[in-house]
């Protein structure tokens, strides 16, 4: 497969190996079990505010809860109790909505910079009555530069390339909190650029997490925040993704 041999590529070259480890799944699974009507719930009233805001990839609703919502719980495991959540580039609600529902132990902030979605977002919370969720609309570094070291996680879902994210989630996790990040197999090559010098961000301790959803292998990277960055952060809007920080 794809992603073994991406792997394989980034063990030789890389400077570091890393194990991927595989997901309990039967932890998540039994998460999703306890709160599968309200997750249905989401997943309908997700696909219908998609027509109109552009929230996920598809507008069915059983698809959205097969390959976003179950996807997005795959992470639950690695969720440390009473915890402070921001998820950065939320789109639909994905991932900080599930965990929301799933775990009442979680605070998240979603935040996301286009205000057609941020405004359907507010209308899913209130549906489902999350009284542990907050959406914010604005861009990331903007908003790390009043929010610094606020929250335990923070977390994206194809969002940017995972260097790009670091830079976006350094700010704001405390020094002992983690970043969590959704990738599919081609991470491996992005991780490559930059594997070994995350120490400039702060983070370190990097963990790969595999599983299966929809037939498809998927990967869950995170590193814990171990130091302040050696650099000056967040930098101005646009910048991460125009110079990243590790070339």
């Amino acid at each position: 497969p794809l992603y073994e041999i991406l792997y394989y590529q980034y063990e030789v070259k890389g400077s570091v190996k890393t194990k991927i480890k595989e997901i309990p799944r039967d932890v998540a699974e039994k998460l999703i079990n306890a709160n599968r009507e309200k997750l249905m719930v989401y997943a309908d009233v997700l696909s219908k505010a998609n027509v109109r805001a552009r929230l996920t990839g598809s507008i069915d609703y059983r698809d959205i809860f097969d390959e976003h919502i179950i996807d997005c719980a795959m992470a639950l495991p690695l969720l440390p109790l009473k915890t402070k959540v921001i998820d950065v580039g939320t789109g639909g609600g994905l991932p900080g909505i599930v965990w929301a529902i799933c775990r009442s132990d979680v605070s998240v902030v979603l935040l996301d910079s286009v205000k057609k979605k941020c405004a359907a977002l507010e209308d899913i919370v209130r549906i489902l009555r999350l009284e542990n969720v907050q959406v914010c609309c604005a861009r990331a570094e903007e908003f790390a530069s009043l929010n610094q070291e606020k929250y335990d996680v923070a977390t994206a879902r194809a969002v940017a390339h995972l260097g790009v994210l670091l830079e976006y989630f350094s700010p704001f996790v405390k020094i002992g909190g983690k970043c969590i990040a959704f990738k599919g197999p081609r991470a491996f090559e992005e991780l490559r650029e930059f594997h070994g010098k995350e120490k400039i961000l702060g983070w370190s301790g990097l963990e790969i997490w595999g599983y299966d959803v929809s037939g498809k292998r998927l990967f869950i990277f995170t590193w814990q925040k171990a130091s302040d960055a050696e650099i000056k952060l967040p930098r101005r809007v646009g910048i991460p993704e125009k110079r990243p920080w590790w070339r």
